[in-house]
């Protein structure tokens, strides 16, 4: 039986190559592919972390450009990691904010 951990990180995985798919030549993340990811799949976190003076779109570039650590014009699943790993860090935040307001019990 898979752990909870086990299954999420699973879950990242296939939604990564969901999205991947989307042109069946690589196993990379275009800009078009990654854009379409985030605004279905990670709307809270866009939604708690675009900063005031972006509009939403213009915060994904400015994410996909920091990720794309190579400048290869697509992200690799290991730079892909660093777009997830803001992500978390910003529901971890978001978990402790709630719990200090009476929230969360966990």
């Amino acid at each position: 039986m898979k752990t909870q951990l086990e299954k999420a990180l699973e879950c990242v995985v296939n939604i990564y190559r969901q999205y991947c798919i989307l042109d069946p030549s690589d196993d990379y993340l275009q800009f078009k592919e990654f854009r379409n990811m985030m605004t279905e799949q990670a709307q809270p976190f866009l939604k708690n972390t675009t900063p005031p003076s972006l509009d939403q779109n213009a915060y994904i570039q400015q994410l996909f450009k920091k990720a794309d650590k190579d400048d290869s014009g697509f992200l690799k699943f290991t730079e892909f990691l660093q777009v997830l790993q803001a992500a978390l860090i910003g529901a971890h935040e978001r978990s402790h904010k709630l719990h200090e307001e009476g929230h969360g019990d966990n």
